[in-house]
C-alpha cells in the first residue's frame, strides 16, 4: 500500500512538473555577436516589465550561437525556433515579414549618431557644414546593419567589416576615418574600448528617421499581443519613459546635439507614413 501510495506521488510530481513547464513559452532572441550588448540590461528591463503582468508565462533565452542580424530575421521569418524575438532598427523589408512591435524602443535615438575618430584627427570634422563636405571620409559600419544603405543613399562612402568588434580596430588602424554610433551606444562603447586610440568628435551629429522595435516570428503570434499589451501599459502609466530615461538620460546631454553640426539623412527604406509619428510621446527631441 505504501508501495503504491509513492508511486503514486512520485508520477504526481512529474505531471505537475511537466505542466509548469508546458505552461512557460520559451522565447529566444540572438546571442549577440558582440562582447557587450550595449543595449542588453536596458532591452531586458523593458522585457521584463512589460510581461510582468502577462497572463502567459515566458521564459527568454539566448540562441545556442552568436547571431549577426541577418542571420537572426532569417531565422525568425522560417519559423525555425532559432529566434524568436529581435530587437533592431526597423526597415520596410522587416516590416513584411516580420511582426513589428511599433514602440520604438529607443524613441528615435537610433537615428542620431556621433562618430568615434582617431584621437589625432579631433579637429576633423570641425568644419564639416554639409554632407557634401564629408565625401574625402569614409565610415565604418558591419556588413548586414540597414544603415550600411542609408549612408550609401545619402552619398557617404562606407566600409564594412564582418562583425561589430572587428570595426574599433579596423579605425585604429586607418581602415576607415570614422565610425558613427548611436547617442545610446557610443558612451558605453568608449569605456569598454578604453585602450584604443580613438575618441568622440566633438563638432558632428549625423540624423536620420530610424526605430528601433521588437521583431516578432510570426509563428509567436501570442507573445506578440502581451508584449505589445505590456509595452502600451507602459507608455500609458509612465514606467516607459522612467526607464528610457534611466538608461539614457545622462548619454544625451553628454552629446550635446544642440552645440554639434546636424547633417540630415534620408532614410529610403523606412517609410514614414508607416511610422507612429503622431505620438509624439514615442519620439525623442534634443
Amino acid at each position: 500500500m505504501l508501495k503504491c501510495f509513492i508511486s503514486c506521488f512520485i508520477a504526481m510530481l512529474i505531471f505537475g512538473t511537466q505542466v509548469a513547464l508546458a505552461a512557460t513559452t520559451v522565447i529566444r532572441y540572438p546571442k549577440p555577436a558582440a562582447r557587450t550588448d550595449s543595449h542588453f540590461d536596458y532591452v531586458h528591463e523593458l522585457l521584463a516589465e512589460a510581461l510582468s503582468q502577462s497572463p502567459n508565462k515566458y521564459q527568454l533565452l539566448p540562441s545556442k550561437a552568436t547571431m549577426q542580424q541577418g542571420r537572426a530575421v532569417h531565422e525568425m521569418k522560417n519559423g525555425t525556433g532559432e529566434v524568436d524575438l529581435l530587437w533592431s532598427m526597423s526597415t520596410d523589408e522587416r516590416e513584411k515579414s516580420l511582426i513589428a512591435i511599433k514602440i520604438p524602443i529607443d524613441k528615435g535615438l537610433l537615428g542620431w549618431r556621433i562618430p568615434f575618430v582617431l584621437t589625432e584627427n579631433r579637429q576633423m570634422f570641425k568644419t564639416i557644414r554639409t554632407l557634401r563636405d564629408m565625401d574625402n571620409y569614409s565610415a565604418g559600419q558591419e556588413q548586414d546593419w540597414p544603415d550600411v544603405k542609408i549612408l550609401e543613399h545619402n552619398g557617404l562612402k562606407v566600409s564594412t567589416a564582418n562583425s561589430y568588434e572587428a570595426l574599433f580596430s579596423m579605425l585604429e588602424a586607418g581602415r576607415f576615418d570614422y565610425f558613427p554610433r548611436s547617442v545610446m551606444e557610443i558612451w558605453r562603447e568608449q569605456e569598454l574600448h578604453a585602450s584604443k586610440n580613438l575618441l568622440i568628435s566633438p563638432d558632428i551629429a549625423l540624423h536620420y528617421p530610424a526605430a528601433y522595435y521588437f521583431f516578432v516570428s510570426p509563428v509567436k503570434r501570442q507573445f506578440a499581443e502581451d508584449l505589445t499589451n505590456g509595452l502600451e501599459n507602459m507608455v500609458r502609466n509612465g514606467q516607459f519613459e522612467k526607464i528610457f530615461l534611466k538608461y539614457h538620460q545622462s548619454a544625451i546631454q553628454k552629446a550635446g546635439l544642440k552645440q554639434r553640426t546636424v547633417l540630415e539623412l534620408q532614410n529610403p527604406f523606412l517609410n514614414p507614413a508607416n511610422m507612429p509619428l503622431h505620438r509624439t510621446e514615442l519620439w525623442f527631441k534634443p
